[in-house]
């Protein structure tokens, strides 16, 4: 592979997980304004496109992007070291977003 395109794909991934880290933040922040669940999910919703707004999207989606982002980063780490933070912090990110998936049903 080309140094152009482990750039590209490292620009990728991580985009890829602060777009799940914002979507973690987002939910945080609507959990935790929000008494009711209806209020909370109608709230986390309006921040989304018409396109995207739907609830299995919204719970998929972070968890793809989250598999990528740490597939890649395990794959291309050099070090035991870097693989173990890296796949420490997945599952971090896993546990956050499964935390959002039981609570937004």
């Amino acid at each position: 592979m080309s140094n152009n395109t482990k750039r590209f794909l490292t620009f990728i991934a991580l985009l890829c997980i602060i777009f799940v880290l914002a979507d973690i933040f987002l939910w945080v922040n609507v959990a935790n304004t929000y008494e009711t669940e209806p209020e909370m999910c109608s709230a986390y919703m309006r921040y989304y496109p018409d396109t995207i707004r739907n609830t299995q999207g919204l719970v998929l989606f972070p968890m793809i992007l989250l598999i990528f982002a740490s597939l890649y980063f395990i794959r291309s780490a050099r070090t035991n070291f870097a693989k173990i933070v890296g796949a420490t912090f997945a599952v971090l990110l896993a546990i956050f977003l499964l935390w959002k998936m039981f609570s937004f049903y």
